[in-house]
């Protein structure tokens, strides 16, 4: 099973190449892809930071949180449903995350890592996941994950 990181959903999404095509070409060979619900949360930040930025010229999260408690998710919906239709129709299992406490903090110290990747490289390491597709050096600390390209 492969599982796509962060950085993978979203260049591939937004076409980033050379990276789309190195994404198209990794996942088509895959029977099984995966990914976890925090993935998916950086993932929705990342595009709703980012279009608050490019269409509506916010840029403090302080202002951001102020438009969503005033417009909801309006401006955003349709990156958010394009997030959601390339999971159902790449057939992309999102995982539960899974770590204890104190794995997630030795796994921080240990490897170097930040929290977030910390919680995706314990995820993978319970659901038996070798392989990670990401352009993030920092999983290569990682001594259980494959790191491909």
């Amino acid at each position: 099973m492969l599982f796509l990181d962060t950085n993978a959903i979203l260049y591939y999404l937004h076409d980033v190449k050379p990276y789309s095509q190195i994404i198209e070409d990794i996942t088509s060979r895959e029977d099984e892809l995966s990914t976890s619900l925090r993935v998916l949360d950086e993932a929705v930040f990342t595009i709703v930071r980012t279009k608050a930025w490019i269409n509506l010229g916010i840029r403090r999260i302080e202002k951001l949180k102020e438009h969503i408690q005033k417009h909801g998710y309006k401006h955003f919906e349709e990156d958010i449903n394009e997030l959601l239709k390339f999971l159902e129709e790449a057939n992309i299992a999102v995982v539960e995350d899974k770590a204890t406490p104190q794995e997630l903090i030795e796994t921080t110290k240990k490897h170097h890592l930040l929290p977030a990747d910390a919680l995706i490289a314990l995820t993978c390491k319970h659901y038996g996941i070798d392989t990670i597709l990401t352009f993030d050096e920092d999983f290569k600390r990682v001594p259980w994950l494959r790191v491909v390209p």
